[in-house]
């Protein structure tokens, strides 16, 4: 059988997001050179004493500061608490923006991150409300183009995630289980064939198990034909794969054990 990982060790995790405060500075205008009146990257402790010194106004405009992430990644913060029209990152400073359809939605936002700090990446993440009422960006400048087409992906992940559909979810067992499988082992061979939604793992009568939800059913049904039957590492962790009769998966909890790669502010 084929070997699927490159080695007979299970590899590293990539970097999880774990619970860590919130608030910010903002920005003298916004557009596709945006510049800060702040743009140095700070301490947590510094960012912190900001925090605690800088309040707004409410208003439809977050501003999320000490964070390294894409724009996919960035809206998929926002969008666990409402529609979100538009977005700036400002990857050199460390910062980004997210305007809601309301304030009630970036209320939401700053009182999540208030109460559940958040590290992404080993970073303190700071979330306050923006001194702008709205983004104005220049709709021809690429980043901001980049931006729009990650806040339009971002979007259509999570309603697609949500809803799901028939053969949209795999269930995997391993079966002659010598190293240790888990999500993230999951994640690096089928996000292979497409985009990778949701995973929970489990063992049921002394079977270590996968709900796998893949982001349509022609990816699932690819990743069947080409999984089905092969090992993990060699000689072991064979894998034995149908179509689950869910079409979607409920994920309460990011960690080993299960993934909500759509929503990553899940504690």
């Amino acid at each position: 059988m084929k070997r699927l990982l490159s080695n007979d060790r299970p590899s590293s995790p990539p970097s999880k997001i774990l619970a860590g405060s919130t608030s910010e500075e903002d920005m003298n205008n916004v557009n596709g050179t945006t510049d800060l009146s702040n743009g140095h990257q700070c301490s947590d402790s510094n960012e912190a004493k900001k925090a605690r010194i800088e309040k707004s106004m409410p208003s439809r405009v977050v501003h999320l500061r000490n964070i390294d992430a894409s724009e996919l990644e960035i809206v998929q913060f926002g969008l666990a608490f409402g529609k979100i029209t538009n977005v700036l990152n400002l990857r050199k400073k460390n910062q980004a923006f997210l305007e809601f359809d309301s304030v009630e939605h970036a209320q939401a936002m700053t009182d999540y991150f208030s109460s559940l700090p958040i590290l992404l990446n080993g970073r303190q993440i700071f979330v306050q409300f923006s001194n702008h009422q709205e983004l104005k960006t220049d709709p021809n400048n690429a980043n901001n183009q980049q931006a729009q087409a990650a806040l339009q992906s971002a979007t259509v992940l999570q309603e697609i995630s949500r809803i799901g559909g028939q053969n949209c979810v795999l269930r995997v067992i391993v079966n002659n289980l010598i190293f240790p499988i888990s999500v993230d082992t999951f994640y690096q061979i089928f996000s292979k064939f497409g985009v990778v939604l949701k995973i929970i793992t489990f063992t049921k009568n002394d079977k270590f198990q996968g709900l796998i939800q893949m982001k349509d059913a022609t990816i699932a049904h690819t990743a069947k034909t080409n999984l089905n039957g092969q090992n993990i590492y060699n000689g072991c962790c064979t894998l034995q794969i149908d179509f689950s009769k869910l079409h979607s998966l409920n994920v309460k909890y990011n960690n080993d054990k299960s993934r909500d790669y759509t929503n990553p502010i899940l504690p």
